[in-house]
């Protein structure tokens, strides 16, 4: 599934502090053709009888490169007692009527709606694979919103570090180091269909005093000090920091994007 524009922009604006408020329940809907990432596009099956139905995720699992979640049990819609058309996509709502759209997806193949059909997704069939630079915590985290837990919005400060930190790598420290706070962008929806936010100010860090080793990754924090990785980045390259240096990031340079 994809997530849509509401959901890409609630992730990205926990680093402009604030939370999320998780939903207290999510129904399928089906479609009849593509809702789009607004999910006002496409239009909605209609027939007598048909309601969204309520979905449950099972807890994030990890899937190759990613966690994923499912929906726990079977759904099933009532039966139509006339040709409804062909659901194409399905997607995933706050409320029973209109509410905002959180997940959407094309199915691999077009269900037909006729007279005595009852539309049935059995358990595992609706999935959302989340990967990316977000970290392990925060991958968790934004899935564990839509099985219900809210989540809190962060003042975010960049990190600067010799490899990823939650593997064997580790932030500099000593010789005057510390985080450099960071201010994020407002999200704006790309071409591409992902939302994108981006620092809007430079954010340089304090001469170092010391030799603080070698750049290979750039993290974002939720804190100043301890806190969680948000996203981790490995640069691709590395940069030598010796005395004297000064690190960070120019007005557009931390380009973190939701999908």
């Amino acid at each position: 599934m994809y997530a849509s524009n509401y959901y890409e922009n609630l992730v990205l604006n926990l680093m402009r502090g604030q939370s999320i408020a998780a939903p207290a329940q999510l129904y399928l809907a089906l479609f009849l053709s593509n809702p789009g990432d607004t999910g006002s596009e496409g239009t909605e099956i209609t027939y007598a009888g048909y309601a969204r139905q309520p979905i449950t995720f099972s807890s994030p699992a990890a899937s190759g490169s990613g966690l994923m979640i499912q929906n726990a049990s079977l759904i099933s819609f009532a039966e139509a007692s006339t040709s409804a058309g062909s659901v194409t996509y399905v997607a995933v709502f706050d409320s029973l009527t209109g509410g905002n759209m959180w997940l959407y997806a094309p199915l691999d193949i077009a269900l037909v709606v006729q007279n005595g059909v009852s539309p049935v997704f059995r358990a595992g069939n609706i999935k959302f694979l989340l990967t990316g630079h977000f970290s392990t915590y925060y991958r968790t985290q934004i899935l564990n919103v839509l099985l219900g837990s809210s989540l809190s919005g962060f003042a975010p400060y960049l990190a600067l570090c010799n490899g990823d930190p939650t593997a064997s790598g580790s932030e500099f420290s000593g010789g005057d180091y510390a985080r450099i706070s960071i201010t994020m962008g407002a999200p704006s929806q790309q071409s591409s269909g992902a939302a994108l936010s981006v620092n809007i100010s430079d954010a340089m860090s304090n001469v170092s005093t010391a030799n603080w080793g070698t750049l290979t990754h750039a993290v974002l924090y939720d804190a100043e000090t301890g806190g969680n990785p948000f996203v981790i980045v490995d640069l691709g390259r590395s940069f030598a920091a010796p005395i004297g240096t000064t690190m960070g990031a120019h007005a557009g340079d931390l380009q973190i994007s939701f999908n």
